[in-house]
C-alpha cells in the first residue's frame, strides 16, 4: 500500500480501535435497561485451598441503568455473592447483611474513594490477614473493571484512619497517610 490509501487505513484501524475503546468505557449498556457490572469474589473451586487470598474471580452481573457506575458495582458487590453464584465456589466476606454499607464513592485522578458505613463488628472475619486481602481485592479488582481507576482508599464515616485502624494497616503514603480531605463535604 502507498499513500493515501495506507493512510486511510490507519485511520480506518485508529478509528475502529478508539471506537473499541469508547464501547468499553460506557459498559456498552444494553438497550434492555440495565448495566452489566463484572464483580470479582473468590472461588473455591478456582483457587482450591484458598492458596493467594488476593485471588479473586469475575462474575457477571445485570442491574437498572444508572450514571453511578461505580456506586452500583460497590452495591452489587457488598451484597455479597447470590446464591447461584455460591453454588458455583463463589465466595466473599461480604453478605447482604453488609449490603447497606456504601456511604459514597468518587473517584479522581485514577483513585476511588470508598467512604462506607462503619460496619466493622459485622464484617469481622475481614480483619484476619486472608478476610482483609479478599476484601481489598474484591473491591478494587471490581472497581478496576471500568479504566482509570489504579487504587482505592477506604474510610468509614469519611474518616480513613478509622477502617486502617480495624484492618491493622498503618497509616502511609500507599493510603494517602490517611487524609479525610477528599472523603470532606468540600471536595
Amino acid at each position: 500500500m502507498r499513500g493515501p490509501l495506507r493512510l486511510v487505513v490507519a485511520y480506518a484501524l485508529s478509528l475502529a480501535f478508539a471506537l473499541q475503546a469508547i464501547a468499553f468505557a460506557v459498559d456498552e449498556r444494553p438497550a434492555t435497561g440495565t448495566l452489566r457490572l463484572q464483580l470479582w469474589f473468590s472461588n473455591d473451586r478456582l483457587n482450591p485451598d484458598a492458596m493467594d487470598c488476593r485471588a479473586v474471580f469475575p462474575v457477571e452481573r445485570r442491574v437498572p441503568m444508572t450514571r453511578g457506575v461505580a456506586a452500583a458495582t460497590l452495591r452489587a458487590l457488598f451484597a455479597g455473592s447470590t446464591p447461584a453464584e455460591a453454588a458455583a465456589g463463589y465466595r466473599s466476606v461480604f453478605s447482604p447483611a453488609s449490603a447497606g454499607l456504601l456511604k459514597g464513592v468518587h473517584i479522581r485522578n485514577g483513585t476511588a474513594y470508598v467512604d462506607m458505613h462503619d460496619l466493622s463488628q459485622g464484617l469481622s472475619g475481614a480483619t484476619s490477614s486472608c478476610g482483609a486481602a479478599e476484601f481489598q481485592a474484591q473491591v478494587l479488582r471490581s472497581l478496576q473493571s471500568y479504566p482509570g481507576i489504579e487504587r482505592v482508599i477506604y474510610a468509614f464515616e469519611g474518616k480513613p484512619r478509622s477502617f486502617y485502624e480495624w484492618m491493622n494497616e498503618s497509616c502511609g503514603p500507599v493510603n494517602d497517610n490517611c487524609d479525610s480531605g477528599p472523603f470532606g463535604a468540600g471536595r
